[in-house]
């Protein structure tokens, strides 16, 4: 049986050849849980038409929308993924604004368990057998100290895309974790390669699907 939230988006961040779509739900006894919309494909990333209006517009972040699911699909520890009804337009019920966002932080102690180092980044991976039970998987937070660093981390290991990873405290302990959300990434890839500082109000930091035996640590939204 279809079901209903209405959520605001609070990340709608590159994955794959479409998005990945997260926020919290708004309205009814679930107000103020995250959740996760997925797709019907088996990577599960949303898709332009997918997250589209009925006026041809697409969602986008702060955006208050009504969205019909088929069910629920934890994937792994990720609690907060559902299906969506792809046959279903999603509907733009409202729009909220950055300082509308300080009455649902998040405040976990940490960003999950740290000590796990990618080649350029800090305390942005955990390890799967950390994995092994459902576990909240997306957080906002209020991030100190921020800076913006594009650079082709990978060109020595023959990959030259450029990357964007933001580099902050939260808690006082430092992170350094790619960013995946779209406008950021465009942002900073228009300028030279180096450090940028920036004035941020709040991230949502999203912990993603495996890969080669971590899940990482993204920037999937940036306020």
């Amino acid at each position: 049986m279809p079901y209903q939230y209405r959520i605001i988006c609070l990340a709608n961040s590159r994955k794959l050849s479409g998005r990945c779509v997260a926020g919290k739900v708004t309205v009814g006894d679930c107000a103020g849980a995250w959740l996760r919309p997925i797709g019907t494909t088996a990577t599960h990333e949303i898709t332009e038409r997918d997250r589209e209006y009925q006026d041809g517009t697409t969602a986008q972040k702060l955006d208050v929308i009504d969205i019909t699911f088929t069910n629920t699909a934890p994937a792994s520890f990720q609690r907060e993924n559902h299906i969506i009804d792809d046959t279903i337009y999603w509907e733009k019920a409202g729009q909220m604004a950055v300082n509308d966002l300080a009455g649902i932080v998040d405040a976990p102690t940490t960003l999950w368990e740290n000590g796990n180092h990618s080649y350029s980044g800090v305390n942005d991976r955990v390890s799967v057998e950390h994995l092994n039970d459902p576990r909240q998987s997306l957080y906002l937070i209020q991030p100190q100290n921020v800076t913006f660093k594009v650079s082709a981390e990978g060109a020595q290991f023959g990959n030259p895309k450029r990357v964007v990873r933001a580099n902050f405290t939260y808690n006082r302990v430092r992170y350094a974790l790619t960013v995946t959300d779209p406008e950021t990434e465009q942002h900073y890839k228009a300028q030279p390669n180096g450090e940028y500082t920036a004035d941020v109000s709040y991230f949502t930091i999203s912990l993603g699907e495996p890969y080669n035996g971590d899940a990482y640590k993204l920037v999937a939204a940036v306020f």
